[in-house]
């Protein structure tokens, strides 16, 4: 009988989490982990705490995420700030913020205001933004304009690139320890076409990761997805998924929403080797729709510990050791430029 459970347990372990990982390609780029694929959430203070309880403490992510539109007022930018730097202090060491920074005018409105930044209109806010990253003195990822050709931000290509060089050249020589992350809305803003998609590329020697959001389940088999992967790569870029949520499916049906939405997830960061880090939203969608007065009403609940399924599968999967939390990170040391 006890060899008889013995061989189960073995067979579990073996298939705990999505099989095989493949290793890593390593690109030598900024913060680029060796091995593994850096672990983040967010995307507020709660979220993040609720998501940490959630999976357990050996298990903290080593990304936190944050947001700023370098169009507000420089008095918002530095309060955001203040903010970041006290969370970040009340959290463990080494946490890396994983920064959205907007410059729109609008709740996903499409009033881009890229060309008022690349025309200097903003130059106050950017030395603010600046300034805050300079006092956070830590490694962190900044997603310029993130989801650039969403027309829900409605940036040109021309304006879009000129801002994300001007930004990528003060953080070099400002000594700035932030990696630039060029950053597609992918299935939401529709997979465009690599031609289209490449008209906003400001170029290699100006970025330092390629990311992508991911968002609705029919997106993990799009053909639009694995271009994207497999430009990256001959662009020698590692990937970060920068937004992940089950949107339109959350997590409340159980095995259900697991098959629809986590599976497919994992097997994405599995299969593609280039994938160096993802970050995932632990958000009920509803409530900040309501709250900040997006269009994200039916996004639904995406809150891992909402239901017992989904979180004992997902700390399943969080055991795989390509996995990088906080506490291991030292054993996938990165390369500093």
């Amino acid at each position: 009988m006890r060899k008889i459970s013995l061989i189960i347990l073995l067979l579990f372990l073996q298939n705990g989490f999505s099989q095989e990982t493949k290793p890593r390609f390593n690109y030598n780029a900024k913060y680029e982990p060796q091995t593994g694929i850096y672990h983040g959430a967010g995307q507020d203070k709660n979220g993040f705490q609720d998501y940490v309880n959630a999976v357990g403490q050996d298990k903290m992510p080593a990304i936190y995420m944050t947001y700023v539109n370098i169009t507000a007022p420089v008095k918002r930018i530095e309060s955001w700030g203040k903010d970041l730097k006290h969370v970040l202090d009340s959290l463990p060491k080494g946490i890396m913020p994983q920064i959205g920074l907007a410059f729109t005018g609008g709740k996903d409105t499409g009033a881009g205001l890229d060309k008022e930044v690349a025309n200097g209109k903003y130059n106050a806010q950017l030395e603010a933004f600046y300034k805050v990253l300079l006092d956070l003195d830590r490694p962190s990822f900044t997603r310029i304009g993130y989801e650039f050709e969403g027309d829900w931000n409605g940036y040109s290509p021309e304006s879009f690139k000129k801002v994300f060089i001007t930004i990528s050249k003060a953080f070099e020589e400002k000594n700035i320890k932030s990696a630039t992350v060029w950053c597609s809305g992918g299935g939401s803003a529709n997979f465009i076409g690599l031609e289209k998609l490449m008209a906003y590329y400001p170029g290699n020697e100006y970025v330092d990761w390629w990311g992508i959001d991911v968002f609705s389940p029919e997106e993990f088999s799009n053909i639009g997805l694995k271009n994207f992967f497999d430009t990256a790569h001959t662009h020698k870029k590692p990937v970060m998924i920068g937004a992940s949520t089950p949107r339109y499916v959350g997590v409340l049906d159980g095995e259900i929403s697991w098959n629809k939405w986590f599976k497919p997830f994992f097997e994405m960061l599995n299969d593609n080797p280039g994938i160096k880090a993802f970050c995932y939203i632990n958000w009920d969608w509803e409530y900040w729709s309501n709250k900040n007065g997006f269009p994200w009403h039916d996004w639904k609940d995406a809150r891992i510990e909402k239901n017992p399924f989904v979180l004992e599968a997902y700390k399943t999967e969080m055991e795989n050791p390509i996995f990088i939390h906080l506490n291991n990170k030292l054993e996938h040391h990165h390369h500093h430029h």
